[in-house]
């Protein structure tokens, strides 16, 4: 299960995404990069990782590129047929970044593939919180956030009850499912059936990252750590939405 601080300021954030929906463009990547901010300034302490201000500066660095890559991507002033195809320069850029960051560490560079596979993994979650801005682009544009905002959050709330591991992640994807589903009846915009997988590719994606994070277990003070475990999920579960709403409404 996951302490309710984490699941509350997950909470937070998915409702600013939501609320930034409704403005779009500009305003969804800077909801987004909230996101990337508290994932950049936990997530070294999160997986306690060896230079932790190097790591921080590159997961703030490329995903504030990656947020940069995404709005140009959907600009009006630029037709690109597949948004995601600007995101392999980016990615790219996190490889180069990770191993340029280990040759210039002058600490005997210790716990080196920690370093490396940490570095990495926390760039590669800063990146697909651009998958946000793509939500917003979407054909159902502010309907297409809110849904998957609230299945996003339903599903971290859902992880903070105190059942065995193998119950919640199903209880917790239902959940997720579930109000999705009730998020497109009252948003309209959305079919329930796509509503329905949304809020199963945000549930799960977010499940699997906690999940992935969960290094020190619950979480019940308010610290840099938790900070990351908070937004790591959220930022997550923007590309897996897109992907949805590509293939459901395009």
């Amino acid at each position: 299960m996951t302490a309710p601080l984490p699941a509350g300021l997950a909470l937070v954030a998915t409702a600013v995404l939501a609320v930034a929906g409704y403005a779009g463009g500009w305003m969804i990547a800077a909801a987004a990069g909230l996101c990337v901010l508290a994932l950049a300034v936990g997530w070294s302490d999160l997986l306690q990782l060896p230079d932790r201000a190097g790591t921080a500066v590159l997961v703030l660095l490329l995903g504030a590129g990656g947020l940069v890559a995404g709005a140009v991507a959907v600009s009006p002033q630029v037709d690109l047929e597949q948004p995601l195809s600007v995101f392999s320069g980016v990615m790219a850029m996190a490889v180069l970044s990770t191993f340029a960051h280990e040759l210039v560490r002058r600490d005997g560079r210790h716990d080196l593939v920690e370093s490396v596979t940490g570095t990495l993994s926390g760039q590669f979650v800063a990146v697909l919180a651009a998958g946000w801005v793509l939500v917003g682009n979407t054909s159902a544009g502010s309907s297409a956030v809110v849904i998957a905002a609230v299945g996003t959050a339903a599903a971290r709330l859902a992880l903070t009850l105190p059942l065995a591991p193998s119950v919640l992640t199903w209880v917790a994807i239902g959940t997720g499912l579930v109000s999705a589903v009730v998020a497109s009846f009252v948003v309209g915009g959305i079919t329930p059936v796509t509503a329905a997988a949304v809020g199963v590719s945000v549930s799960g994606v977010g499940i699997a990252v906690d999940r992935l994070v969960d290094a020190e277990g619950l979480m019940t003070g308010l610290a840099l750590a938790t900070l990351a475990r908070a937004a790591a999920p959220v930022a997550a579960a923007g590309t897996a939405a897109y992907a949805i709403f590509r293939i459901g409404i395009g």
